[in-house]
């Protein structure tokens, strides 16, 4: 699909379930089913619409992944699907006070 267009297909969206049991951030219970379909990459910073770059996200991780993208990074898994992985707030003043 690439970038003609930005919403999931129903055959896309019906591919993604298949493949995915639960929204695909590490540790998250919300059926796959109950999920948005994410970009890998933000549709805003360039992602595509493609079927291998798409991942089943829970309305909160979808949001909070776009809104601070500095959280989370994403990996491959061998079986060729994604895990959302979350390493936590960046501390705005981390370091400052070091001596």
């Amino acid at each position: 699909m690439g970038r003609a267009v930005r919403l999931a297909t129903p055959a896309q969206r019906q591919a993604i379930l298949a493949r995915y049991a639960t929204c695909y951030r590490e540790g998250c219970p919300i059926p796959a089913d109950m999920a948005e379909i994410d970009h890998i990459k933000g549709w805003a910073e360039g992602g595509t619409t493609d079927l291998d770059l798409l991942a089943p996200a829970c309305t909160w991780h979808n949001r909070d992944k776009a809104t601070h993208p500095d959280r989370y990074r994403t990996r491959r898994n061998h079986d060729g699907t994604w895990t959302l992985l979350y390493h936590g707030k960046r501390n705005r003043f981390a370091g400052r006070f070091r001596r």
